[in-house]
């Protein structure tokens, strides 16, 4: 395709991007023009051939669109992403564009500046004195990283004698961590046995009293301890573990102590919620996943370590002179640090959105979220046809329909959620609680008001009606 032709797909195709965006601000749009998968397939001429079509690519962009997510819809409330950030959007546009990678500074000088900035301020948000950190590819990736930083920092011959080095190592996270713990467990070594959960107080909270009688447990079966971790936003609730307690635990035992702020680490922003990280400025690590509650383009996670030199010596090598040049910029590269060689910039997209924010519109506007979520709490304690499953914690609003004695309500409320996902109305998850299957209705983007909020009830409650009328047709 010649240039000229090219700069006119690309202006078609940014005009398609703001159609886009701007019927996803349209609350009567489909969240989801949805279709079983054997439907879709047959729908789309995804077949790769022997001959090029550099022609279509207009059409296929407008195919690809019509039946994504619209993720910024004011009824996508489904996962702990979405929302739609015009500056970082405009980062990912150029970082794509620049093609680089984060191994060291000569490829990428601007976009190691800006992610040692980043990681700079985040740090000043920890309480730490010092620290380091890096940008990777999600919170799996970066509980990953911690629990190999704290191995080898705990055990240093690890790094080089491998798992004959180790004893039996323990990892203690709570009841509802997410599953990374368990899938990194598995890759350092420790093993998922070696993953003790502790349980949790009324509010889904690990506390210390708990976490002390795990650790006991541990040590009467012969385990070592080593990693404790805090959740700061739990999948399910939303709940925020008590570090400060756990700070108490980890230092009477000598322990790592991690908190993965996958998801709620950004709260921290707020000067009213920095409560909810009481005790993590006594942390090793921390998890930080902007492209939750900051609303970054996927993906942008950041591992925050206390003690600077540790990730280096960790994790670096000596075998890669053909990249690593000991020259007067090496002090720069990221890449001898990360268990990644090539690494996507994601510092661009980030760097621009806060620039764009900055610190107190940040803030703002998780505050607003915090409200949202009272709100939407508020709609369903006073609505006759639903029920709180959870207390609300922070940003997860966990509800159900209310069934009939005789109708089973787990059932229910699942063909419910599923019903709402296949006629484009609302994408809305579940998860297990032990009270029974819950609505989990998750406030992340910022764009959202309250009369979106409260449209999104009358919709569901209008469709549990009308799948209850349903229901009693077909036992009569």
């Amino acid at each position: 395709m010649e240039l000229n032709q090219e700069g006119k797909v690309l202006q078609d195709i940014f005009e398609l991007i703001q159609d886009w965006v701007k019927e996803g601000r349209n609350p009567e749009a489909k969240v989801i023009d949805y279709h079983k998968p054997e439907e879709l397939r047959e729908k789309l001429n995804l077949g790769l051939g022997s001959e090029g079509s550099d022609g279509e690519m207009l059409v296929q962009v407008r195919e690809y669109l019509k039946y994504a997510v619209r993720t910024n819809h004011s009824s996508y409330l489904n996962q702990l992403f979405g929302g739609f950030n015009f500056p970082a959007f405009i980062g990912e546009v150029i970082t794509s564009l620049t093609n680089t990678s984060m191994y060291t500074y000569e490829v990428a000088p601007v976009a190691t500046l800006m992610e040692k900035e980043i990681i700079q301020k985040m740090i000043s948000y920890t309480g730490w004195k010092t620290g380091e950190g890096a940008l990777m590819t999600g919170g799996s990736n970066t509980n990953l990283v911690a629990m190999l930083v704290a191995r080898n920092t705990k055990f240093p011959e690890a790094k080089l004698e491998g798992l004959s080095a180790l004893p039996k190592l323990a990892i203690f996270v709570s009841e509802r961590s997410h599953f990374s713990m368990l899938k990194g467990a598995n890759t350092i070594g420790v093993g998922q046995n070696g993953v003790f959960k502790v349980a949790l107080d009324a509010n889904g909270r690990m506390r210390g009293d708990a976490l002390e009688n795990a650790i006991q447990k541990a040590l009467s079966e012969g385990f070592t301890p080593l990693m404790i971790c805090c959740t700061s936003g739990t999948t399910e609730t939303g709940s925020f573990d008590a570090i400060d307690e756990a700070a108490d635990v980890a230092q009477r035992h000598n322990i790592w102590l991690h908190v993965d702020g996958s998801w709620g680490g950004s709260a921290i922003l707020s000067a009213k919620r920095q409560y909810l990280f009481d005790g993590l400025d006594r942390a090793d690590s921390f998890s930080w996943n902007p492209h939750k509650l900051m609303n970054i383009p996927l993906v942008c996670s950041a591992l925050l370590i206390k003690s600077e030199g540790t990730m280096g010596e960790s994790i670096r090598t000596h075998a890669a002179d053909y990249i690593y040049h000991e020259n007067d910029t090496s002090e720069y590269d990221f890449g001898p640090n990360s268990l990644q060689c090539g690494r996507r910039v994601d510092s661009l997209k980030l760097w621009l959105a806060w620039k764009y924010f900055g610190d107190n519109g940040y803030a703002s506007r998780i505050e607003h979220l915090f409200d949202l979520a009272s709100r939407a709490t508020q709609i369903v304690e006073e609505s006759p046809e639903l029920e709180l499953m959870f207390t609300t914690e922070s940003l997860n609003v966990n509800f159900r329909f209310i069934t009939p004695e005789g109708i089973d309500s787990d059932r229910f409320n699942e063909s419910l959620r599923y019903r709402l996902l296949k006629n484009g109305k609302a994408m809305v998850n579940y998860c297990r609680l032990d009270s029974g299957l819950s609505i989990r209705l998750i406030l992340l983007n910022p764009d959202l008001t309250s009369a979106d909020i409260k449209q999104f009830f009358n919709l569901f409650i209008e469709e549990g009606k009308a799948l209850l009328k349903e229901h009693r047709s077909l036992t009569a």
